[in-house]
């Protein structure tokens, strides 16, 4: 029997659920629970039932799910010594409650970070497994009135609909409730300034009240036990003031209604509470919105891999898949782990890792990411990562981090929000005498809309929606951001520097142009080349051998005994003739210098020459170039255009390198640069005032990269173990660096936006309602529309703004 989670072998004590469904570990158990969308509760009761034999006894036994060591080898990850999980909270409803978290799991001892995202309700803890447990941890965030469980990509969507569910259902009786008190409040209105017998108003009144009742206590419960959470370990959250304006309201009008005497505000109470659940919902809903992309990225993660033992397939779940294991994948199936390619030629869909919508062919020897699809033939994959070491799992880790991590702009918002709900109860109270001197009859109501009206949601989401919604929109341009303060120092750049191999060029030598002797043709010239450089791993064979097979020629002449001199070229025998690809002395056995023989640099000095013979008889010459990438001037332009003047430092030779420059129209150029020299250059200019960004290939530039304020790599989905990044271009268009600074820019300008329209609406709001001249239910429907306001403000990032060339070509 195989457990019905994992696919595992059953021990022999295995605890059996039922008839049909067998696991081999509590672990298991709870996770397919939770997959069921049942959640940690439901499980519990199970447990209550004798599940196993073993009733709870107290929270460390229903927490112990969470310490199996099958648990949390899937769902923890190990970071040197410590640990690092990613938490999934419920009940989380404004900055506040942020705040209040990362307070009690800061002061638990072995934790050394936490990071909880306000956006996507999720929390990133790292501690020391040697001084604290992870159940331990639940039990914390527990104990304070919130619901935690390990994040799983397959529960996530579950989580989100289960949350979203529940809050409907509070929305619909409040909706009910509040309607039907509002009917009984025109009559009431009706009668007020028409005459009603009072037999009739107190009738009404007792209607309203059994009418407000469950509206208070279902539907306001969740503000209720948000409050009484901060309260009993000694904090303030946003549900306070709410709570407490609604069963202030609520009291007052049931001891009118009980003395018959007075006027009720039943229908304040469920009118506000259903426009706070509305907008609760509301944004429920964009926060989904914004998540999105980050969901779509997770779930491209296959679940099993069809594996080759014995040379018969087998389906095996995908963290069972061991490296050097031989893997199948067919048509019209994703990639499953990283691997190199052993037999098949396929097009693959790299899309979601490259932002580049053309698929790609892909044949023996080259590498496979998991995550991507395979769209035409059958490939045998040789398994090169697994697990967390998987591109796809790195491109997430390196996401989700930077969307838990706050930019600094963040942190004045953070100490505002957290001491925000005490100003407010204070300025309530405020209110309240004030009107209890002025006018006894409005002080409930101003004091009550002052409680409502105040908000520091928009506040602390004005940062973490708009990260949250920049690094979605970043990854589906396959660009990966490493923190929310690298887009901070990417809108202070004043200095952009590029490397040319690989950044402005593509890094791939092509034939640029022939000069064969008299009586050659550039046919010949071309075919005994390319009949020899077939055997050769070099770039330069390569290139050699690309352009002949893109002319269209055919297979290229059967070459034997071919060798490679290194660092002098290739010789093999070619239809009973020796020939000579290379460098001028070697082609022509050292008599160059007799027949006055030298590389044709006077036609093109940005040309690599390599020289080609038959039978030691000079044939002619082959010049070899690095292409410019395409747009690569566009792009400069447009920084330029952004005030980021651009400067190329290369170890190339001077010629090819301004040569470069005069065709992306860079002025500023160094070249013959070993990695120190573009280091002290780029210090140089920091000393000199400027803010710099380096775009370089990740290897010999490592040193300008780690100097520079941020470092900008353009590489493959395989090379993001690159310790100096801030920034990862897997999409290998040059324009991914264009948009990259006009998304930072852009980014910035929203959160300012935000953080402006917080502190505008706070500015206006709290001295209208204090001096009376908002009702709370205004107050209500408007503490909502302003955190909708800065979360739909965030979302326009997710559709970037075309440049002024794209508005050109659309209006032509």
């Amino acid at each position: 029997m195989i457990c019905y989670h994992c696919g595992l072998d059953i021990p022999s004590d295995i605890r059996i659920l039922d008839e049909e469904r067998a696991f081999c570990c509590t672990g298991c158990l709870g996770a397919w629970r939770m997959i069921q969308g049942m959640g940690l509760g439901d499980y519990y009761q199970l447990r209550d039932q004798g599940l196993g034999g073993r009733p709870v006894e107290n929270d460390r036994l229903a927490l112990e799910p969470f310490d199996d060591p099958e648990y949390l080898s899937r769902l923890v990850n190990d970071i040197g010594e410590d640990k690092e999980v990613c938490l999934l909270l419920d009940g989380i409803h404004c900055a506040a409650c942020v705040w209040l978290n990362e307070q009690m799991l800061r002061r638990l001892p072995g934790v050394s970070e936490v990071w909880i995202n306000f956006a996507t309700h999720r929390a990133r803890v790292r501690w020391n497994p040697q001084q604290l447990r992870l159940s331990e941890i639940i039990g914390t965030v527990r104990r304070i009135g919130y619901r935690a469980e390990p994040y799983d990509p397959s529960l996530g969507e579950h989580a989100r609909a289960r949350r979203d569910r529940e809050l409907l259902s509070r929305l619909g009786v409040a909706g009910f409730g509040a309607a039907n008190v509002m009917f009984i409040a025109i009559a009431l209105y009706a009668g007020y300034f028409q005459g009603m017998d009072a037999d009739a108003k107190n009738f009404f009144h007792w209607v309203a009240l059994v009418l407000a009742t469950p509206v208070l206590l279902y539907s306001g419960s969740l503000f209720v036990r948000g409050a009484w959470n901060g309260l009993r370990v000694g904090r303030l959250t946003m549900d306070l003031p709410i709570a407490l304006g609604a069963w202030v309201t609520y009291g007052y009008s049931v001891i009118v209604t009980v003395r018959e005497s007075g006027e009720v505000y039943f229908d304040s109470v469920t009118m506000f509470l259903f426009f706070l659940l509305t907008g609760r919902f509301l944004e429920s809903i964009a926060r989904g919105k914004a998540a999105g992309s980050m969901e779509r990225l997770l779930n491209l993660e296959p679940r099993h891999a069809v594996v080759l033992r014995s040379d018969e397939p087998v389906s095996v779940p995908v963290r069972e898949v061991r490296v050097g294991e031989r893997v199948l994948v067919k048509p019209g199936e994703r990639i499953p782990i990283d691997g190199i390619i052993e037999s098949g030629v396929t097009s693959v869909d790299e899309s979601m890792l490259t932002g580049e919508g053309l698929p790609v062919t892909r044949g023996p020897g080259e590498m496979l990411v998991g995550g991507t699809m395979n769209l035409e033939g059958s490939v045998v994959l040789i398994v090169e990562r697994v697990g967390e070491e998987t591109a796809l799992a790195r491109i997430l880790r390196l996401v989700e981090t930077a969307q838990a991590e706050r930019p600094p702009i963040q942190g004045v918002a953070d100490r505002v929000a957290a001491r925000f709900v005490g100003i407010v109860l204070i300025l309530a109270a405020i209110t309240l005498g004030y009107w209890l001197w002025r006018d006894p009859s409005r002080a409930l109501e101003n004091s009550v809309a002052v409680l409502i009206i105040t908000c520091p949601c928009a506040l602390g989401l004005g940062a973490p929606a708009a990260m949250l919604v920049a690094m979605g929109a970043a990854a589906r341009m396959g660009i990966l951001l490493k923190s929310g303060e690298t887009v901070e120092r990417l809108e202070r750049v004043t200095r952009v520097v590029m490397d040319k191999t690989g950044v402005l060029t593509l890094g791939m030598p092509r034939v640029e142009r022939m000069v064969s002797v008299e009586g050659v043709s550039e046919r010949t010239l071309l075919t005994w080349a390319a009949a020899v450089e077939q055997h050769s791993e070099h770039p330069v064979g390569r290139a050699i051998v690309r352009e002949y097979r893109a002319r269209g020629w055919g297979v290229p002449l059967e070459a034997r005994e071919a060798r490679n001199v290194p660092g002098l070229g290739m010789e093999a025998w070619v239809e009973a003739q020796r020939v000579r690809v290379g460098r001028i002395g070697f082609v022509l056995e050292g008599r160059e210098n007799e027949a006055g023989i030298s590389p044709p640099g006077d036609l093109d000095h940005a040309v690599t020459w390599s020289a080609c013979s038959r039978d030691g008889v000079l044939m002619g010459w082959i010049g070899l170039g690095d292409a410019l990438k395409p747009r690569a001037r566009e792009v400069v332009a447009t920084l330029r255009e952004m005030g980021l003047p651009v400067m190329i430092l290369s170890g190339d030779r001077r010629a090819v390198v301004e040569q470069v420059g005069r065709l992306t129209g860079v002025e500023s150029t160094e070249s013959d640069l070993l990695p120190e020299g573009k280091e002290r250059i780029i210090g140089e200019m920091q000393r000199a005032g400027a803010v710099t960004a380096m775009v370089g290939d990740g290897v010999n530039d490592a040193p300008a990269l780690a100097r520079s304020d941020v470092a900008l790599v353009v590489a493959n989905a395989t090379d993001l173990a690159v310790a100096s990044a801030d920034v990862i271009l897997l999409n290998r268009d040059l324009e991914a660096v264009s948009r990259v600074f006009a998304l930072a820019r852009r980014t910035l300008r929203i959160i300012r936006q935000n953080y402006g329209f917080s502190l505008i609406y706070n500015l206006l709001a709290i001295p209208l309602a204090m001096s009376g001249l908002v009702s709370p239910i205004v107050a209500a429907i408007s503490m909502p529309i302003s955190s909708l306001v800065v979360v739909g403000n965030a979302l326009r990032l997710r559709h970037p703004e075309p440049d002024r060339r794209d508005k050109e070509r659309d209006g032509s």
